[in-house]
């Protein structure tokens, strides 16, 4: 809809789009802001337009009932709104039956915030964007802002005058009822049509908001806690954390207590890593800048009076006769004198005193010092962070990843500091604890509902750089693994003798290697199903493939113990390939020499020339297509942007850095980072395909009603989908998902005509917990 009321023209002909929009009361629980799950929480106003309509429509509510629903005419064939998962997920929670027969019939969703992330190529200021920070590039006007001023003195939403909500949702009067939240959605929606259709980016656009779809639904069904389980682990974890706090103290004893010293301060740790100086800070005297002396307060004393005089009450003394104090002083010197006494009045005979300004006490005040240590080890360049020690020096990263590169030099606290952060994280993260500096509980525990013991956790679509999901409260995509932690055996079956599933697509990296480079060897070797961890120890010590896979995997193999160690090696180096490490880094981290790593890597790209021409083009294109912007966070330096597209129409862009001392010294000031260069179209790839086919599999579940009702899809970590399933169906449902899931060549060749000469095996476990899974087959 034009801003002049003049119906907008159908951006896709076939298609009939409704934008709608909820206001909602804003309870907050379970660390969700206006969470729909909450009881007390239902859609106050609501607005919509329908396409060709000339003005906007809203409807008010005065309490939550039943029928407080979007109601969807049967030819409406696309939803469209901004952050459109909050409002389908108040529409769900009020099991709103216009909905269900939306998606039966094959109804889409088109997220305004979604579509502006990908036609902008994943980049910072496009994630998680507001409506009203985008608004503008489209035509509209932001909202007023009294309604936002309400909401942050605490206003409820059903306190709120109806008129101005509604001034806020659909525009006002003047504006034709045709602004607001709803009439800015239609021209970002209208604009960003054309903007995907421009980019070749509509087919993969569609399918991503089916993914979409498929994680509100994962939301809204949620991952059943085992709470008892998760409580008795958690005094497990939390002694060990203790014992393993108490370890490490011992390693900064020499260290004053005034210090301070935290095992959770990055600087603290860099400098004790690295070396460094602390700024601490403590309360001690200070010199008056207007006397040159130490600073005091102000104070008055009592002194006696002798000859009209006052005399410092510390050179009297009491005088005596006959040995008995009489009640006066005398100051005592060549000429003893006695206190001066009134000699009438009231006070006829007692001593005379003045208060005299003396002397008080040494004022102190928080003043900075300073406690350097020497270090244990020299950090890499690439760690050094934005931060600076007490003596403005860089800090260096101290996070997991690259505790885990140090972790083969001769650091004494390194195995057990790692061992502290993981439990650290794992306790605030699945379990909980109190955070000191957000003065509040954290973790998976404070949001798993009391009544059904369910967490309804948050998948993100809009956070990263490579389009791949994140997720919060909790971070449902980076669960350990069962060889680090047993957290996963909390995650349960909500059905009765229920079974969990979890389908996970193999080696997933490295197929999608494959499918982008169109190496003939890799190609092969995939179609083969070849041990890719075997195949880099034959091309390591030149012996066969089949030399390598008996002697790696059949432990009565001579010399299995070396050949097994060397698979591991292999299996690490793989996995850090694939995210376009460099040498180096594979060497600190996995404990592997140096002259090892650059062997492994010449071998492989001698074997796969493909990937290395693949990724030399990527450099060459993100190179040519860049152009300059001035970084605000650095001094307002220059650097570059540049993009890269993939086949399916997806954008990637990537911002230039300050480039190594070598470069430097040769004029080159910036360069884009090689393994961002590598990593992203590999990572964003294999993310875009999960979710894409994460929209098949709940188009499937739709289809079937979740079983009715006997199975649903609750979660997906990064290449695995989970199930939720009652016993009587898992026959049915594995199966179906795993062929879904395997699918994924002709998926390519019917939404991009791609030619896919990969396949995407995929592997399926089920279990009574997500920790005790088991091989699937059948």
């Amino acid at each position: 809809m034009h801003s002049n009321g003049v119906p907008a023209p159908n951006p896709n002909p076939g298609d009939v789009y409704l934008v709608f929009d909820s206001e909602t009361e804003t309870h907050q629980s379970h660390k969700r802001k206006a969470n729909p799950f909450h009881p007390l929480n239902y859609v106050v106003m609501r607005g919509w337009k329908k396409q060709g309509d000339t003005r906007a429509s809203m409807e008010y509510f005065k309490g939550k009932t039943k029928d407080n629903y979007l109601r969807i005419p049967d030819d409406v064939t696309v939803l469209v709104g901004h952050n459109i998962k909050f409002d389908l997920l108040y529409e769900m929670c009020n099991d709103n039956p216009d909905l269900k027969a939306f998606y039966k019939r094959g109804g889409r969703v088109w997220c305004t915030q979604y579509g502006y992330y990908l036609v902008n190529a994943q980049s910072q200021r496009s994630q998680m964007a507001a409506m009203d920070n985008i608004i503008e590039e489209y035509g509209g006007r932001k909202k007023i802002d009294g309604i936002k001023a309400l909401w942050e003195a605490g206003y409820l939403t059903s306190q709120i005058d109806p008129a101005l909500l509604e001034d806020y949702l659909i525009g006002t009067e003047d504006e034709g009822r045709n602004s607001g939240d709803i009439g800015n959605t239609e021209l970002i929606y209208l604009g960003q049509i054309k903007e995907a259709e421009d980019l070749n980016m509509t087919a993969a656009i569609k399918a991503r908001m089916d993914g979409l779809c498929a994680t509100t639904e994962m939301e809204f069904n949620g991952v059943k806690i085992d709470t008892a389980r998760a409580k008795a682990d958690l005094i497990l974890r939390t002694a060990e954390f203790n014992e393993a706090e108490a370890g490490l103290q011992e390693y900064i004893k020499h260290i004053p207590d005034e210090v301070g010293f935290s095992w959770g301060s990055n600087v603290h740790i860099s400098c004790l890593l690295y070396g460094g100086t602390i700024r601490y800070q403590k309360q001690t005297t200070y010199l008056d800048e207007a006397t040159g002396q130490l600073a005091r307060l102000k104070a008055t004393a009592r002194w006696p009076l002798f000859g009209g005089e006052p005399v410092d009450v510390s050179k009297c003394v009491p005088e005596t006769l006959d040995g008995v104090e009489t009640g006066y002083l005398y100051c005592p010197g060549p000429e003893s004198r006695k206190q001066d006494t009134y000699l009438s009045g009231k006070k006829k005979g007692d001593g005379k005193f003045k208060n005299v300004d003396v002397p008080g006490e040494l004022k102190v005040k928080y003043q900075d010092f300073f406690y350097e240590l020497p270090g244990y080890t020299k950090p890499d360049s690439d760690w050094k962070g934005k931060l600076t020690d007490g003596m403005g020096k860089p800090v260096y990263g101290t996070g997991s990843d690259i505790i885990a590169i140090l972790a083969n030099r001769d650091v004494p606290f390194l195995k057990l500091m790692g061992k502290w952060q993981a439990l650290s994280k794992e306790i605030g993260t699945y379990y909980v604890r109190y955070d000191t500096k957000k003065k509040m509980y954290v973790g998976m525990l404070t949001c798993v509902q009391k009544e059904d013991h369910i967490v309804h956790h948050s998948l993100n679509h809009t956070s990263t750089v490579t389009t791949r999901l994140s997720a919060n409260n909790p971070n449902m995509q980076n669960i350990p693994t069962g060889q680090k932690s047993d957290v996963k055996a909390v995650f349960i079956s909500r059905f009765e003798n229920g079974v969990m599933g979890e389908l996970d697509y193999s080696q997933l990296e490295v197929v999608v290697q494959g499918l982008l480079s169109g190496d003939v060897n890799l190609i092969r070797d995939l179609n083969l199903k070849i041990d890719f961890h075997c195949k880099r120890v034959s091309l390591k010590n030149s012996v066969s493939y089949e030399f390598a896979l008996f002697h790696c995997k059949n432990e009565d193999a001579p010399d299995y113990a070396k050949w097994n160690a060397e698979r591991r090696n292999c299996k690490s180096f793989s996995f850090e390939r694939a995210y376009g490490a460099g040498a180096n880094s594979i060497s600190e981290k996995n404990g592997i020499p140096l002259d090892d790593v650059k062997e492994m890597i010449e071998a492989e790209e001698k074997e796969y020339p493909g990937v290395v021409k693949f990724n030399a083009d990527v450099e060459k294109e993100v190179n040519a297509t860049s152009e300059p912007f001035r970084d605000a966070d650095r001094g307002w330096r220059v650097y570059r942007r540049g993009t890269w597209q993939s086949p399916t129409g997806t954008l990637y862009s990537w911002r230039s850095w300050d480039a190594p001392a070598f470069m430097r010294s040769k004029g080159i000031t910036d360069t884009f980072s090689p393994p961002e260069l590598k990593n992203y179209p590999v990572q964003g790839t294999g993310g875009e395909i999960v979710q894409m086919i994460l929209g098949f599999l709940w188009r499937w579940f739709v289809k079937n009603d979740n079983f009715n009702g006997r199975a649903l899809l609750v979660n997906t970590v990064h290449d695995c989908v989970w199930a939720d399933m009652q016993p009587d169906i898992v026959d049915t449902v594995i199966p179906g998902m795993k062929k879904i899931m395997q699918a994924v060549p002709q998926l390519l060749k019917h939404l991009f005509n791609i030619d896919c000469p990969v396949p995407f095996p995929v592997d399926a476990e089920v279990g009574p917990n997500m920790l005790s899974l088991k091989h699937y087959s059948h």
